[in-house]
């Protein structure tokens, strides 16, 4: 827990500054023991000036835990305690007025080894509290409901930020801790993950098993086919890399990232990002930019060539 909070006041302390963008959102490392689970921690007290924020299709889940402020997502209002599935089409969340929230951005295999409920979701937004009853470190429903509401209960009382997210940190080691099956089911995801981004024809079978199986495997736990999900992933690295060199053409970009041709990265932008390269570019630049979370997702991973 001190390596947790160290991590987080040093985070907070580089992030902080003149610049109104760097006040309102936040983006911290893990700490080295949680880096297999998360890929990043995120503080956002956005102002009024702010009405939405706008996420691409994303590999990667979201635990969220909102303090201040409402968010909705279509009609309907987002949980002030929610976890936010993989998506497959950009998303937009409407805010009433400003919000005060901290979350984990986990990596793709973390939330189902860690979440039996999590398994096959997408595109969909749980309650925490409903998510955590199916915690696979901790195997009655009730003793993890009554976990995640110490720790819910904690992260509201907690004086400031850093302090939260230890809380938060500190509640994913104790559900992965031995003898917990979570670190090993971590491991078996993401070599389904890793397959998923090879071809059959370039390494024949995949995890043992034939083209069709593989596929019908991946779909009943990752709720998308396998080239579908790499599809989704090329993006958010491509994207990733895209916001860390801006020196960098967007044809350049397409060639790094195997796409085709740059009409062929500038379909997958819109389809799945929801605007064109140059508008991406530049998100972050104003109070009121929607599409904010690229800037923290360019800081959470390196690019990838």
């Amino acid at each position: 827990m001190q390596a947790a909070r160290h991590v987080a006041r040093v985070a907070l302390g580089a992030a902080a500054g003149p610049d109104t963008m760097a006040r309102m959102f936040q983006h911290l490392p893990p700490p080295p023991d949680l880096m297999p689970w998360v890929e990043a921690a995120v503080v956002v007290r956005s102002t009024a000036a702010l009405p939405h924020t706008r996420f691409p299709a994303m590999v990667a889940s979201m635990l969220v835990l909102r303090l201040a402020g409402t968010v909705q997502r279509g009609d309907g209002p987002v949980p002030a305690a929610a976890w936010i599935s993989p998506s497959t089409r950009p998303t937009q969340y409407q805010h009433l007025g400003p919000v005060h929230a901290v979350g984990l951005v986990l990596r793709p295999e973390a939330a189902p080894a860690l979440w039996a409920g999590a398994q096959a979701q997408i595109d969909v937004v749980w309650p925490l509290d409903a998510l955590t009853r199916s915690a696979r470190g901790i195997p009655e429903a009730a003793a993890a409901a009554q976990a995640w509401a110490c720790t819910a209960h904690a992260v509201r009382a907690a004086p400031d930020d850093h302090r939260r997210l230890a809380l938060l940190f500190d509640h994913l080691r104790a559900l992965a801790a031995p003898p917990s099956p979570c670190d090993a089911l971590r491991a078996d995801a993401l070599a389904w993950l890793q397959a998923a981004q090879h071809p059959p024809d370039a390494q024949g079978l995949r995890q043992g098993l034939g083209p069709r199986q593989f596929e019908r495997r991946f779909a009943a736990q990752w709720g998308r086919t396998p080239k579908q999900w790499a599809v989704t992933a090329r993006l958010n690295r491509a994207l990733a890399r895209a916001l860390a060199q801006p020196s960098d053409t967007a044809a350049e970009l397409a060639t790094a990232q195997g796409y085709y041709d740059q009409s062929h990265w500038g379909r997958d932008l819109r389809r799945l990002a929801g605007a064109a390269l140059q508008t991406l570019r530049a998100s972050g630049q104003t109070p009121g930019d929607a599409h904010w979370p690229l800037q923290v997702g360019a800081q959470s991973q390196a690019p990838q060539d």
